[in-house]
């Protein structure tokens, strides 16, 4: 009898398992054969933190597949190699595609450059299809009408009321795809964020686009439009809310914080939003100087716990995380650092690469590592700002360590708040930041060889290759 009974379960589970409608991606990818592909989901629009779902190795013949499940229609990335592609999917979806190289003129990017999927038998419907129709006649329209000339004439506000009489009249029939509804109304937002005559005030595009819509938060368009309508809130609001919201934080009580926001017009409708604006709001406040840290974390990670809505329970923890640590693609936190008389910031180092490292000088095997890093900063110095922090110590002499080593050398308090920023616990500790403050891997390789026997060596050799192949030089 239970031999019986086992076997039922079992057939239960089976059947449920291989009933499920999988979305699945297919295709070629002659370039990365051997390698493998994943496929990521985006957790929130606010961190920008992804989740991988899926992934397969490209066989020799170039092809691969990737089946998950997906519980709604969402922008996903594929990467493949040290390159990474967006599409979107549905639930259930079929998708065959061709993943192409990186464009050779393209300046190469550690963390990733973005290529473009080759798509085929995509039909009319699918709304890969139709989030890039209507892009094409979105950016054509921007490009033709909106000048110098027209940005503060009639002639402009004609022509954008004849686009979108003409978009609904073209989408009309199509009511029932939520996700492209969104994606088509917010994208046109963006274009009453322009400036031209007639344009519509702040509490007028509150009204219009945000009082009365649902968060639709895995809709890329709509949460580029309100990060971007709440952004940088406190400097915009009175200065008596600024004061209560201030007070709430000192108080890490996200009941105060909320309720200082409720008293703004454009929060104080919604719950749910204003506590999402609330979280995105005090994500800004974290690396001012005036607002404390420890309370913020400590307000995030009640919301993470006791949050209404799972939305954002998720977008709390989420932001606790990013906040705590560095990840590839954020933008580095800036610092200011005492090099003589001379003030050091992340902006002094634009232009190149900075490779910043902590150290300890007292440390032997720190001492060796340094000794192995002398070589290959003699290789790309024209290419990359090699920067060396450590905690001043009576003990340390910082003449001579400048005299020893050839690149710039910062002895700092250890009150000074870049350790903190950046997460320093071990020494030595290596970030690599691209010319623009955009974090390229932290922790980043260093002289010695991981488990995979490469060394920061090899990624400048790729920076300093496709410097070269692209023409750019290191001052782009």
């Amino acid at each position: 009898m239970n031999k019986y009974l086992f076997l039922f379960f079992v057939s239960i589970q089976f059947f449920q398992i291989h009933g499920q409608s999988l979305t699945e991606i297919t295709g070629f990818a002659p370039a990365y054969v051997g390698k493998e592909v994943e496929i990521y989901q985006i957790s929130d629009f606010i961190t920008l933190r992804e989740e991988r779902i899926a992934s397969s190795t490209v066989k020799e013949d170039s092809t691969f597949s990737l089946v998950f499940n997906l519980d709604e229609t969402r922008k996903l990335i594929l990467k493949a190699g040290n390159n990474k592609a967006n599409l979107f999917a549905v639930p259930s979806g079929k998708y065959e595609v061709l993943v192409p190289e990186r464009n050779k003129y393209d300046t190469y990017n550690p963390s990733g450059n973005f290529v473009e999927l080759i798509f085929y038998n995509l039909p009319k419907d699918d709304i890969n299809y139709k989030i890039l129709e209507f892009n094409r006649w979105n950016d054509e329209f921007v490009a033709r009408y909106y000048t110098k000339n027209n940005a503060d004439s009639k002639y402009f506000v004609a022509r954008l009321d004849t686009f979108k009489m003409d978009v609904e009249k073209y989408y009309k029939a199509d009511t029932l795809d939520r996700y492209f509804n969104y994606h088509r109304k917010y994208t046109i937002a963006k274009l009453d964020d322009l400036r031209f005559m007639g344009s519509r005030n702040q509490y007028e595009k509150y009204d219009f686009y945000i009082r009365s819509t649902p968060i639709y938060y895995q809709n890329e368009a709509y949460m580029q439009y309100i990060m971007h309508f709440y952004e940088k809130l406190l400097p915009r609001i009175s200065h008596e809310l600024n004061n209560q919201f201030y007070l709430g934080i000192l108080k890490s009580s996200p009941t105060a914080v909320g309720k200082a926001l409720s008293k703004e017009y454009t929060l104080s409708k919604q719950y749910k939003l204003r506590e999402l604006i609330m979280l995105k709001t005090l994500s800004e406040c974290y690396y001012e100087k005036d607002y404390p840290q420890t309370n913020i974390l400590t307000i995030l990670d009640s919301v993470s716990k006791y949050a209404l809505y799972p939305e954002n329970k998720l977008i709390a923890q989420n932001l606790r995380f990013r906040l705590m640590e560095l990840s590839a693609g954020s933008k580095a936190p800036d610092f200011l650092l005492k090099d003589g008389s001379q003030d050091l910031t992340l902006h002094s180092f634009q232009k190149k690469y900075l490779y910043l490292f902590f150290a300890d000088p007292a440390s032997l095997d720190n001492t060796k590592q340094m000794n192995l890093l002398k070589p290959i900063y003699e290789r790309y110095k024209d290419i990359v700002n090699f920067v060396m922090v450590y905690k001043d110590k009576p003990e340390l002499d910082v003449a001579k360590l400048k005299n020893e080593l050839p690149w710039t050398v910062i002895a700092t308090k250890e009150s000074n708040s870049i350790f903190k920023n950046y997460n320093v616990v071990n020494y030595p500790y290596y970030l690599l930041i691209d010319p623009f403050g955009y974090v390229i891997s932290a922790p980043a390789l260093g002289p010695v060889p991981n488990g995979s026997y490469d060394t920061i060596d090899k990624t400048f050799f790729l920076i300093q290759k496709a410097l070269k192949e692209g023409g750019n030089g290191s001052d782009r």
